[in-house]
């Protein structure tokens, strides 16, 4: 799109003009571009996508009726985005997790893992669940945010007596309730 700048005649203007040029006005600005066109063939793709939007959209609508949560989405927004944009980005947008840090877990009641997990906005909850190698679930809880906002500290509460061959599986959730899992293997 086109930025109209320093034009006292199309200063303000919105419309149509003609069949192939739009003005409209966003934060001050006339911005000029082509007509949208509608299409009428929808693969399924696209049907899929064109779901997922109206789920964000509802998300995005019910979140930014809550005043804390909408103040939160206002609070991560630049200049010419809104809270329902950023809860709306939020809703595709799944946490992210980086390392896994089981140095300090040696099986005893105590031993501490540490998580990095990030999120374009907020992560909700962090819960590590360790399992035999057979997949006999030892332990499972919730991990703690520290200060940095990024590392998550889970405190073991069960004696492992073989801690090798354990796996680790961290799963991490955000406002929209998007999840995100990962496995470490103790060695």
């Amino acid at each position: 799109m086109a930025e109209s700048k320093d034009n006292f005649a199309m200063h303000g203007m919105s419309g149509k003009l003609g069949n192939l040029l739009v003005y409209r006005q966003w934060f001050g600005r006339t911005i000029v571009g082509k007509k949208p066109r509608k299409t009428t063939k929808v693969s399924d793709k696209q049907m899929v996508i064109r779901d997922k939007f109206q789920l964000a959209s509802a998300y995005a609508k019910a979140a930014t009726q809550d005043a804390a949560t909408k103040d939160l989405y206002k609070s991560k927004s630049q200049p010419g985005q809104s809270a329902f944009n950023i809860a709306l980005a939020d809703y595709f947008t799944p946490p992210e997790i980086g390392v896994i840090d089981v140095t300090a877990y040696t099986g005893a009641v105590g031993g501490k893992i540490k998580v990095a997990v990030t999120d374009d906005v907020m992560v909700k909850t962090v819960n590590v669940a360790i399992a035999k190698a057979d997949g006999t679930l030892i332990e499972q809880g919730a991990a703690v945010a520290e200060a940095d906002g990024i590392n998550w500290l889970y405190t073991a509460t069960q004696a492992n007596a073989a801690p090798a061959g354990c796996k680790v599986t961290v799963t991490a959730r955000d406002m929209p309730d998007n999840v995100t899992e990962k496995d470490e293997i103790l060695a």
